[in-house]
């Protein structure tokens, strides 16, 4: 269920980035960005800081586009992809709301969600995914600028994806194993 509420959230990408032109792509990208964010906001209380880093990146976007044409912001998907999930993991650890949290509230029962294993959990995860996504952002920006080859650019991003996912089935019982070695 987790991995629905995360698909949910991209939905704005895929689908702006499908639809030309820019300006065009970026109004819908924002209005689901919007519109995700109002639900969210009135279902759960709460809104991912994804959403609302997305939000933003598409109202900003609207206006890049709209003014300066010239510039296409498409070309750079990747590169701005990677810096919002940086940027939203590194700000949710900042605020103390790991944004793993915030998609496991949705799916786990209530009375688990204050337990500290969950909490040192969702942490881990965070700090991992944060710097997965600025490993691969910094691949990006080394692909927007020549440095690497496209090639190159989509294998490192794709194996500091692969060890973000194997670091995502070994946090749990890593963090379980040292909570309750500290609980006695």
């Amino acid at each position: 269920m987790t991995l629905f509420w995360i698909f949910i959230d991209l939905i704005p990408f895929i689908v702006a980035f499908q639809v030309q032109p820019p300006t065009l792509g970026f109004a819908i990208g924002f209005v689901l960005a919007l519109l995700i964010y109002l639900f969210q906001k009135k279902r759960f209380g709460e809104v991912t800081t994804i959403i609302a880093i997305k939000v933003f990146y598409f109202f900003c976007g609207f206006w890049i586009a709209l003014f300066f044409p010239a510039f296409h912001l498409f070309d750079f998907t990747q590169l701005f992809m990677y810096a919002i999930l940086a940027l939203a993991a590194i700000w949710s650890l900042c605020i103390k709301k790991p944004f793993t949290l915030q998609y496991a509230k949705k799916v786990v029962p209530e009375s688990f969600t204050t337990h500290p294993l969950f909490l040192a959990s969702n942490f881990w995860l965070t700090l991992i995914w944060a710097v997965v996504f600025a490993l691969s952002l910094v691949c990006s920006v080394l692909f927007a600028l020549a440095m690497i080859s496209g090639e190159t650019g989509v294998l490192l991003v794709n194996i500091w994806n692969i060890v973000g996912i194997a670091a995502t089935i070994l946090v749990r019982p890593v963090v379980k194993r040292y909570f309750l070695k500290k609980q006695g």
